[in-house]
């Protein structure tokens, strides 16, 4: 049998989205055209199968750290934690670390470029049509 069950990050480590019982693996005959990594969890599933054991398939909201969302918009780490305090990032805490989702990241990221681009629209005009 496979169970799916879609879920929406919420803070808990994962959601599972598919069980699938030993007897339901297999045909072997689909694995043309697989990608190495899908031909390679297929394998282990199947080896698992083999064993008896029932698979299950979870998914795990990517999280970064204050240091690796730093990085990615040129900010200190400091800066980051400053804005997670002031409520503009978002975050789970990991013990004492904070975690930020990989979603609030691209959502602090697009409103950080939205804003940039409302701002700096009159110069970029002005730039490029001069005065009129």
């Amino acid at each position: 049998m496979i169970y799916l069950r879609t879920g929406v990050y919420d803070g808990a480590m994962s959601h599972p989205l598919a069980t699938l019982d030993p007897d339901d693996i297999r045909d072997s005959k689909t694995d043309a055209g697989l990608p190495a990594w899908a031909r390679l969890l297929v394998d282990q599933v199947r080896e698992a199968a083999a064993s008896g054991q029932t698979v299950t398939v979870s998914a795990e909201e990517r999280m970064l750290t204050p240091e690796q969302v730093g990085r990615r918009l040129n900010l200190h780490r400091s800066t980051v934690v400053r804005k997670i305090f002031a409520g503009e990032i978002r975050a789970v805490k990991v013990g004492n670390r904070h975690r930020i989702a990989y979603s609030e990241f691209q959502r602090f990221r697009d409103s950080v470029l939205d804003t940039l681009a409302r701002v700096s629209a009159p110069d970029v005009e002005a730039e490029l049509f001069g005065d009129q």
